[in-house]
């Protein structure tokens, strides 16, 4: 299994960065255009625990997949990819732990842990280093657009 770790401060209160990330809507504002995030269902605009969203995009391929919130509590969450309507995530694993931290007056930490795995046997292994590097531009990405969205 691979590991992802991304962190950065934005200059924002911590209730108002949490209240930005647990909007499922967020999505919109901070993904990359190239992965043309298309947001097909979800079952709660404000996440809480067993949230459901499904997704179409291109993340290292074109895909259709499906997240759950598998924990919730106040200024973390972790989501993890589901099967559904009969069809395999593109991952095998993915876990996807987020957490905020009050760094200090009107500064939050955002800290993003992955934790995935490929299908495709010994393929799968090949290939994930370089989603490794296609993941890490995409949280350079919403890193930029967060603190322009939220930035003092």
């Amino acid at each position: 299994m691979k590991h992802f770790y991304h962190e950065f401060e934005v200059d924002c209160d911590i209730d108002r960065v949490w209240k930005f990330y647990t909007n499922i809507r967020h999505l919109e504002v901070i993904s990359p255009n190239e992965i043309k995030l298309n947001l097909i269902h979800y079952s709660d605009e404000i996440l809480k625990k067993g949230s459901v969203a499904c997704f179409s995009g291109k993340l290292i391929i074109n895909a259709r997949w499906c997240s759950r919130i598998i924990f919730f509590e106040k200024y973390e969450y972790v989501d993890e990819m589901v099967r559904n309507e009969n069809r395999d995530p593109p991952f095998k694993i993915w876990k996807h732990r987020h957490t905020f931290k009050e760094m200090n007056y009107h500064k939050t930490g955002v800290i993003d842990q992955i934790q995935f795995e490929l299908p495709y046997g010994i393929l799968g292994k090949v290939l994930e280093s370089f989603v490794v590097f296609k993941i890490g531009n995409i949280f350079i990405h919403r890193k930029l657009m967060t603190i322009e969205h939220l930035g003092s």
